[in-house]
């Protein structure tokens, strides 16, 4: 993958600026303050512009992104930055080295800029934001609870991450005190690199600090996909999602640890990734409006659906067999099975308990489930 570089500002030189007639559609957002301003890199300029390419594309080719940066708040040298990705280019690492970057170029002291303040916003179902704060070590500052209307998710909450001059290294463009020694993963790989395509050339060079198993370090996500694809167990998980349950991250995260075939998502379509930790770009996840279509799906596929929930008249599941082709279908969090689930169900099972709470929470009974089940058939 190729790295990516930066518009006007990879050398500070602030004109020509942009027009948004020269800007992809997909980035001519709301949020993104658009057109010519002052050129001047003086404190109090209201918004700048920029561009992000990719670097082996050359200076002529179609940007892959933009970043505002504005309006500078003359008192405190403190901006917002907005960095946006095409949708064709997102979770490539683009973004992430676009923000350090261009962290670098506003907060070095001895640059144009000499910002004292850098800070961004972003919705809180925004995973891709959550996800490039953490890579970067930024501070969050804010929380704001169910102050905004998030499209597909509704009420949502808003985050703010900032960094100060003083935290931030911009020769090495990170956080200062972050070694390689704290990060996960691995450095570049020592050449001759290997050949195989599997490997992806960018991981080869810049190193991989991706949450994988060692196995896979240096390897493409097609080819992780690939591979778990093939390895996969005979079994499926399915949860409902009428409430947009916010447990579903954790379940798909659990499918992934113990080689499910496929997630299958019941009901509301968007569900809650941040705790998927990224385990859903490797896992096949499909989604059903309705009860009736998923198992109609089963049926086809000749998969009986085992639910699994405290229900009357349900078994324990640590003393029955489970069918090696199945579906394990998991009630959300709180009202458990719906009625046309419990309907659907060739058997109900249970996790035995002995404390005081009627329920344990959904993704933790997922993984239970997963894991005696691979205690079952291996």
């Amino acid at each position: 993958m190729p790295a990516a570089t930066f518009g006007p500002i990879a050398h500070l030189d602030l004109d020509p600026w942009t027009t948004p007639e020269d800007l992809p559609a997909s980035l001519t957002t709301p949020r993104l303050r658009l057109g010519a301003v002052d050129v001047s890199p003086d404190p109090v300029t209201e918004a700048v512009l920029l561009l992000i390419r990719r670097a082996d594309d050359g200076p002529e080719a179609p940007a892959i992104g933009a970043a505002s940066i504005g309006p500078v708040d003359p008192a405190t040298h403190a901006a917002q930055l907005t960095v946006l990705i095409e949708p064709d280019h997102q979770r490539r690492g683009f973004a992430t080295e676009a923000t350090a970057h261009l962290l670098s170029a506003l907060l070095d002291p001895d640059g144009a800029w000499r910002l004292r303040r850098v800070w961004g916003t972003a919705p809180g179902s925004a995973d891709g934001a959550s996800g490039l704060a953490r890579r970067l070590k930024l501070k969050r500052e804010v929380r704001s609870r169910q102050d905004r209307w998030t499209e597909r998710v509704g009420l949502d909450d808003t985050l703010g991450w900032g960094v100060l001059a003083e935290e931030w290294d911009p020769d090495e463009h990170r956080v200062r005190g972050r070694t390689e020694d704290h990060d996960i993963g691995v450095g570049p790989h020592p050449r001759p690199w290997p050949t195989d395509d599997r490997y992806d050339p960018a991981l080869l060079e810049g190193g991989d600090r991706r949450n994988v198993i060692d196995a896979y370090r240096y390897w493409t996500m097609d080819a992780i996909r690939a591979d778990l694809a093939a390895r996969s167990k005979p079994f499926h998980v399915a949860i409902e999602n009428w409430r947009h349950d916010m447990n579903i991250g954790t379940v798909v995260r659990c499918a992934n640890a113990f080689g499910a075939r496929a997630v299958h998502v019941v009901g509301r379509k968007h569900w809650n990734r941040r705790g998927a930790m990224v385990t859903d770009r490797y896992l096949d996840v499909r989604h059903h409006d309705t009860i009736d279509g998923f198992v109609a799906w089963a049926s086809d596929e000749g998969l009986p659906i085992i639910g699994i929930d405290n229900l009357p008249g349900s078994v324990d599941l640590l003393t029955s067999p489970l069918p090696e082709a199945c579906v394990m279908l998991f009630g959300q969090e709180g009202p458990g099975l719906s009625a046309a689930a419990r309907a659907a169900v060739a058997q109900t099972l249970h996790i035995p308990q002995s404390g005081s709470t009627r329920s344990i929470n959904a993704g933790v009974a997922s993984g239970i489930a997963m894991a005696e089940w691979v205690r079952q058939h291996g």
